[in-house]
C-alpha cells in the first residue's frame, strides 16, 4: 500500500504526486544525477519511494570536463552516492568545451545537447521507460520569466513539461521519455529534506556566476522582484506555466482535429491543406495547426518565428494566390482553393 500524504515529509508528498502525474508508477527509471542539492534530493527521494511505486532504479552522470579537477570528484562522488544506495549508475566524460569549438556552437548549448545524448543513449541501452530530472519549481519560474524577458508565446509560457519524448523529433509514444516529477517542488523544501537526512551534495562554482543570464535571473533579479515587488513572484510565475499549459493542451487537440478535416494529403516532403476550411477557423488556431503540421513533417521549427506563423494564417486568406519562402526550405503557396507546403530538395 502506498504511504499517503500524512505519513511523508512534505518533499517526498510532493515527489510521489509528481510521479503520479508524470505517470511514472510500476516503471524503470534513469536518474540524471549531476551531485547538486536538486539531483541528490531526487535519487534519495526516488530510492524511499522505489517500493511503494515499484520502481526500478538506475543512475547516469555525465563528466564536462569543464571544471577540471572538481569535475572529476564529482563523478567520484556521484558513483559512491549510488553504491551506498544499490543503485546502478552509468558514468561518461565528453570534452564539451573542444566539441563546442569544433563545431562553433554556443558552450551551454553543447552542453546541454551532449547531456540529452548522453542521458537518451544510457536509457536505451537499458532499455529505461523513463529520464527523470531534477528541475524544480524555481526552475519552472526562472524559465518562464527568462522566456517572457526573450519574447515568447504561448508555448514558452508554460515552461517546462512534466514529461515529453526525449527525442523531440520523434511523437509520443515513443519511449524514452523525459519526465520533470519535481516541477511542483521548491528548492525550500529540498534543502530541508536534505538537512533532515543529513545528506550532503557537491556545490558547482559556475552556478554564481551572475555573467550567466540564467544565474542572474536567479541571483539578482527574482529576488529584486521579490523584494520591491511581489513577494510571491515564483509562485505566479508557476501558476502562468500551468495556465498557459491548459491553454496549449486544448489548442494542441483543436488544432489536430482540424487538420484531418482540412488535409487533402501528406507525403514526406508536401502537404496539401483546403483553405476554404481553413479560412473559418480562428487566426490562432490557424497558427497552432501550422505548427502540428511541422511537428508531424519533422521540418525544423528552431527558426521559425510568430512572424512566420502569421505569414502562413495571412496565406490562407491571400487573394490572389501567392507564394512565400520560410526557413528550413520549405516554400508555401496558395493555389485557388488549397495551401501547398513543400519541403524543396
Amino acid at each position: 500500500m502506498p504511504p499517503t500524504s500524512e505519513m511523508l515529509p512534505m518533499f517526498l508528498t510532493s515527489l510521489q504526486t509528481g510521479l503520479h502525474r508524470c505517470d511514472t508508477i510500476g516503471k524503470s527509471v534513469l536518474v540524471a544525477v549531476s551531485g547538486g542539492a536538486d539531483s541528490v534530493a531526487l535519487l534519495r527521494g526516488l530510492v524511499q519511494l522505489q517500493p511503494a511505486l515499484n520502481l526500478t532504479l538506475r543512475a547516469a552522470h555525465l563528466n564536462h570536463q569543464l571544471r577540471g579537477s572538481d569535475a572529476d570528484a564529482d563523478a567520484a562522488w556521484v558513483r559512491s552516492l549510488c553504491e551506498r544506495f544499490n543503485v546502478p549508475c552509468d558514468i561518461e566524460t565528453v570534452p564539451v568545451r573542444e566539441l563546442a569549438e569544433r563545431t562553433r556552437r554556443g558552450l551551454e548549448e553543447t552542453a546541454r545537447d551532449a547531456r540529452y545524448d548522453f542521458l537518451r543513449s544510457a536509457a536505451e541501452r537499458h532499455h529505461c521507460d523513463d529520464v527523470a530530472t531534477a528541475h524544480t519549481a524555481d526552475d519552472q519560474a526562472e524559465t518562464v520569466l527568462h522566456h517572457i524577458l526573450r519574447g515568447t508565446g504561448l508555448t514558452g509560457l508554460r515552461g517546462m513539461e512534466w514529461s515529453r519524448c526525449l527525442d523531440e523529433s520523434s511523437p509520443p509514444p515513443k519511449l524514452p521519455r523525459l519526465i520533470r516529477p519535481m516541477l511542483s517542488t521548491w528548492r525550500i523544501d529540498i534543502e530541508q529534506f536534505l538537512g533532515e537526512l543529513g545528506q550532503d551534495f557537491r556545490q558547482d562554482a559556475t552556478n554564481q556566476d551572475v555573467s550567466l543570464t540564467r544565474n542572474r535571473l536567479r541571483h539578482e533579479l527574482l529576488p529584486q522582484l521579490e523584494r520591491e515587488f511581489n513577494p510571491r513572484v515564483r509562485e505566479h510565475l508557476c501558476q502562468l506555466a500551468e495556465q498557459a499549459a491548459d491553454c496549449d493542451a486544448v489548442l494542441r487537440i483543436a488544432a489536430d482535429a482540424l487538420l484531418q478535416t482540412v488535409s487533402l494529403d501528406q507525403s514526406d516532403n508536401i502537404v496539401r491543406l483546403r483553405c476554404d476550411e481553413l479560412a473559418k477557423a480562428t487566426r490562432p488556431l490557424v497558427r497552432e495547426l501550422f505548427v502540428r503540421v511541422w511537428q508531424q513533417q519533422q521540418w525544423l521549427r528552431l527558426s521559425m518565428t510568430y512572424s512566420h506563423w502569421d505569414r502562413l494564417a495571412d496565406l490562407v486568406h491571400s487573394e490572389p494566390p501567392t507564394a512565400i519562402h520560410l526557413p528550413g526550405r520549405i516554400l508555401a503557396s496558395r493555389r485557388a482553393n488549397m495551401l501547398v507546403l513543400e519541403l524543396q530538395m
